[in-house]
């Protein structure tokens, strides 16, 4: 969309443009007519590939079949090399590239008290100067007053180049973007956020606890059980947004527990086989979360003679058949949905894969077969047909955010907006629900038909789940595929 223009159209007092047809002032006498301000800017900074010659640069001409030309194949007299550096990009008014002004103003920012970049930020430097598009870069910087104060605070040292120093900072995207940044360019450790993100809500948690016992047990829980588990999930890869709300709704749920034990009269070591039962029968179905906590308890022998009540695995909502259908047909033909979400989309409704290992997947999960497009959620290599494969080639030939300092190289298939970060999966899942593609509804019929054409365990292999889900689908589904040979449990795999 142009950018709004400040003067209205007024033939009385300009002629009008032969591009535009509007009447504004500050108008050119090109070869073709008069030009105005606003079309001679757009003209400055066109870039792309001339239609004529090939050439890859600025496109300021038009030819008779109004395709853009290079400054060598029209007669159009403007200057399109940069009269700094002399290289042919996009231009501000005065025909300085944005490259050199980006690189004058981070220059100036990120000098530090010797009239030097401190060597610790120059890869930051290095990559916000070589971005694919530099006007992101000054945009950021010029719209964004937060970021001009922070760049010369690292520069001067009064914000150390650290995690901690940044942590002490008021709490905003601009900070957690520059953080971003920062990791992603070596310049600070990398670190999982969610397990920060996690210490962080739980002190808080911790010291409204007013029973000193209750604080304790808590306190040994989660440092002990739940800390743990996600310190042995971020070895295997980055602790995922599902992952750390489980954590936080188990460590809720075991102080809501001990509380309402305490208002019976009962510390934890007091517990009985009725407490359980009264707890889990006489509320909502969340409750059953405390079921983590009570399993510790039970191991560490800080409550005996209990047994916690199963909890049973619910199915959860089923799309009909129609309603799937019109879900594949409305990723396939939408034209307003993003190719991002369109390409999450139709994997969730081929595939049954979860949102949130979608979002997660590389670039080398996908590859060109000789029957066309792969993809490889297990251990094998599957087929993705037409013409969904085409949506999918769309969106990896285009990744969004790649032009920016950001994600300049990511190996994800789906990056996000903060650097070195996925899509956020709710955010996905929001925006599909919308276009009216629920996704765990859609997702369960998908799994509906694949478990009618495939036996369990072979699903389970192909598409990265444990058999044990692979058979509740096939249960559900009702196929005869119950009385199949022994299935293979392979360890590490998420029973979801």
């Amino acid at each position: 969309m142009p950018a709004p223009r400040k003067y209205t159209s007024d033939p009385s007092r300009w002629p009008a443009c032969v591009r535009c047809g509007s009447c504004h002032p500050a108008s050119q006498q090109w070869p073709e007519g008069t030009v105005c301000f606003y079309c001679v800017r757009a003209a400055r900074n066109c870039l792309g590939t001339c239609a004529a010659f090939g050439h890859t640069g600025i496109l300021p001409g038009l030819d008779p079949q109004g395709r853009h030309v290079c400054i060598r194949c029209c007669d159009v007299p403007i200057e399109v090399q940069c009269k700094r550096c002399g290289e042919e990009n996009l231009a501000n008014d005065n025909n300085v590239c944005w490259r050199c002004l980006l690189s004058d103003r981070i220059n100036k920012l990120l000098v530090g008290p010797d009239d030097a970049i401190p060597e610790g930020l120059q890869p930051l430097a290095q990559a916000i100067i070589g971005m694919p598009r530099p006007n992101s870069g000054w945009a950021w910087i010029h719209m964004n007053q937060r970021v001009p104060d922070l760049l010369r605070g690292l520069a001067s040292g009064d914000i150390p180049l650290s995690h901690e120093a940044f942590d002490s900072l008021p709490r905003s995207r601009t900070v957690e973007y520059l953080r971003g940044l920062l990791v992603t360019h070596g310049c600070l450790p990398w670190r999982d956020e969610h397990l920060v993100a996690y210490d962080r809500w739980l002190a808080p948690k911790i010291d409204a606890i007013t029973d000193a016992e209750q604080r304790k047990l808590v306190d040994r829980y989660t440092r002990w059980h739940v800390m743990r588990c996600l310190r042995g999930s971020s070895r295997q890869g980055p602790v995922t947004a599902n992952s750390f709300l489980r954590a936080k709704q188990h460590t809720t749920l075991a102080i809501q527990f001990l509380h309402w034990l305490a208002d019976r009269g009962r510390q934890l070591n007091e517990c009985t086989q009725h407490d359980v039962d009264a707890w889990f029968g006489g509320g909502t179905s969340t409750r059953g979360h405390a079921n983590n906590f009570l399993y510790w308890a039970i191991k560490q022998r800080l409550v005996r003679k209990i047994a916690v009540p199963w909890q049973p695995h619910g199915n959860g909502p089923l799309a009909s058949e129609k309603d799937y259908i019109e879900a594949l047909r409305a990723l396939l033909l939408h034209e307003s949905l993003p190719a991002a979400h369109r390409a999450i989309g139709i994997m969730l409704v081929l595939f049954g894969q979860p949102v949130s290992k979608i979002v997660t997947m590389r670039m080398d999960a996908f590859r060109e077969g000789q029957d066309g497009l792969q993809v490889r959620f297990g251990k094998d290599w599957t087929d993705v047909p037409e013409p969904a494969a085409a949506v999918i080639r769309v969106h990896l030939a285009s990744r969004p955010g790649l032009s920016t300092a950001a994600n300049p190289d990511s190996p994800l298939a789906f990056p996000g907006r903060m650097p070195s970060r996925t899509m956020h999966v709710y955010s996905v899942a929001t925006i599909l629900r919308e276009s009216d593609i629920p996704a765990m509804a859609t997702r369960s019929r998908a799994w509906m038909q694949m478990a009618r054409q495939a036996p369990p365990s072979v699903l389970a292999d192909a598409l990265g789940i444990s058999p044990k889900t692979a058979m509740r689908y096939a249960e559900r589904a009702g196929t005869d595929y119950l009385a199949y040979a022994t299935l293979r449990w392979p360890t590490g795999v998420d029973e979801g």
